[in-house]
């Protein structure tokens, strides 16, 4: 890994200030507490390599309290209203506006108050970072990472289905023709490399596998996450972007591209593709890990943490490897959405793009803070270019510093980590053109993800489980209470 010589000279900063700092009297430890929510590995490291060199140099004792979910996180802030306990918070970037509207963050503006310094303190983010912590002109948050999917894939299982298609052409050609009329698109071709796949290229692989045995059983071996939470929600406003939706059609479960969502779902579930651990198990992130470890799952749409940990690093204990060979590990951008409704030439009905959502976390301080101060100076350390190299390199996190982002090549070893950073910044470039895709940000999108799960739900062991593979049916199901579940929710 590379350390440009202002980070060494940084840290050996450090040391000189921790050595002399121990002379002459200190006062007491001032306590504040951060919330937050992080993997296991990622905690351990920001409690042994970041708390303490914050807490040594600014003389405070730094106590760590976790929250579960989004929904967590606003009753806890909501509490500590009256507490006044919390001085920093982790918030996920889908309600980092909801909390603002509701008071439960400061303004940055209100704690520092130099307009000239609060700008020098921010110049530092990458403008789209930055951005997304910005509410109606005024800085609220603090970035901490960017985040959003790639494809991973398991190298070998790609070459081995690309080289068995022609035996199965003629089958999966049948198969498809009893769901869409027609088959494969007009002149279909597998393409060898995963960065210019669509989804039709998704369901071929995924036949294969899912018809060909390995480890000695024979199962679907592409997988999302299942569980009803964010995460879930989260792939399906996905695909649906990818498909051409917009943020209305999302809102309101409406429009051709959310219809031939939930469409591709059926196709994938009914015939196989899938690993049905996604929902009789209610996969999240650590099971689709195990699922690779086992050799049940050979593609998946991850972000960047969950390709470092699958990945792991060979000479840390805590982050050993899901793969029996790491260099297995294969990534890409996402593949192109297209209909699975085809013309009657066999082009698809309509094209979508690669683009997806961008998201992240992002550092608050909370308007109930007991030293609002502190909780501000420990995000700027948390995100200083010596500790932000670091963290990011050990967990994949993508980095929000200008000076890091600009310059990836520079900072870090392109191996596999130059891999996974290259990929993902190739794959951000399709949600920042023109204008940026996120997660609606209304009080509203939890409970919209949580009927997009259930609607989902629906047609696996539901009341749509025998719908017919047209978008008409689909949007008669959809239309059959999810919709309306929608609508009452903007009813006053």
């Amino acid at each position: 890994m590379k350390y440009g010589k202002t980070v060494i000279l940084s840290l050996l900063a450090l040391s000189l200030f921790t050595l002399f700092s121990g002379c002459g009297p200190r006062k007491e430890k001032e306590e504040i507490t951060v919330l937050i929510r992080m993997l296991d590995a990622q905690k351990r490291f920001f409690e042994n390599e970041i708390v303490p060199r914050f807490e040594d140099r600014y003389n405070v004792k730094v106590n760590i309290a976790d929250f579960r979910n989004a929904a967590d996180l606003r009753r806890i802030l909501e509490l500590d209203q009256n507490r006044n306990e919390i001085s920093l918070v982790k918030a996920p970037f889908e309600i980092t506006q909801q909390l603002v509207e509701e008071g439960y963050i400061h303004r940055l503006s209100d704690i520092e108050t130099d307009p000239a310094y609060l700008e020098q303190d921010m110049r530092v983010y990458h403008p789209l970072a930055k951005e997304l912590g910005t509410q109606k002109g005024n800085y609220y948050y603090i970035p901490r990472k960017l985040e959003t999917r790639i494809l991973f894939y398991r190298k070998s299982k790609v070459e081995d289905a690309y080289s068995k298609f022609d035996d199965y052409r003629a089958e999966i050609d049948s198969v498809l023709q009893e769901a869409n009329g027609f088959g494969l698109p007009r002149e279909y071709e597998l393409s060898k490399d995963p960065s210019d796949w669509d989804f039709y290229d998704l369901f071929t692989v995924g036949y294969i596998w899912a018809n060909e045995e390995y480890y000695g059983r024979r199962t679907g071996r592409i997988a999302h996450r299942g569980d009803r939470y964010e995460g879930t929600a989260l792939f399906f406003v996905d695909r649906a972007y990818q498909l051409g939706a917009t943020r209305d059609d999302i809102i309101s479960m409406s429009g051709d591209a959310v219809d031939e969502t939930y469409l591709w779902e059926k196709v994938f579930i009914d015939m196989g593709i899938y690993n049905p651990g996604i929902w009789n198990n209610r996969w999240r992130g650590n099971d689709i890990y195990t699922g690779i470890q086992d050799g049940n799952v050979f593609l998946a749409y991850m972000q960047q943490i969950d390709c470092f940990n699958i990945h792991g690093w060979e000479e840390d204990p805590g982050m050993q490897s899901f793969l029996e060979d790491p260099s297995d590990m294969g990534v890409a951008v996402v593949p192109k959405g297209v209909s699975f409704t085809l013309n009657e030439d066999g082009t698809p009905r309509f094209e979508g793009s690669r683009r997806i959502t961008v998201g992240g976390w992002w550092w608050g301080v909370p308007t109930s803070s007991p030293n609002a101060d502190m909780g501000y100076q420990l995000a700027k350390f948390i995100t200083n270019r010596g500790v932000h190299v670091n963290e990011s390199a050990q967990f994949g996190m993508i980095p929000v510093r200008r000076d890091i982002l600009f310059n990836i090549a520079e900072t870090y070893d392109m191996g596999w980590v130059g891999d996974i950073y290259r990929t993902s910044i190739e794959q951000l470039q399709f949600q920042i053109t023109d204008s940026i895709t996120t997660v609606p940000r209304i009080r509203e999108y939890s409970d919209i993800g949580y009927t997009y799960i259930d609607a989902w739900n629906s047609f696996i062991d539901g009341a749509n489980q025998n719908v017919g593979y047209t978008a008409e049916n689909i949007r008669e199901a959809l239309n059959d209470g999810y919709v309306q579940r929608i609508e009452a929710l903007f009813e006053e």
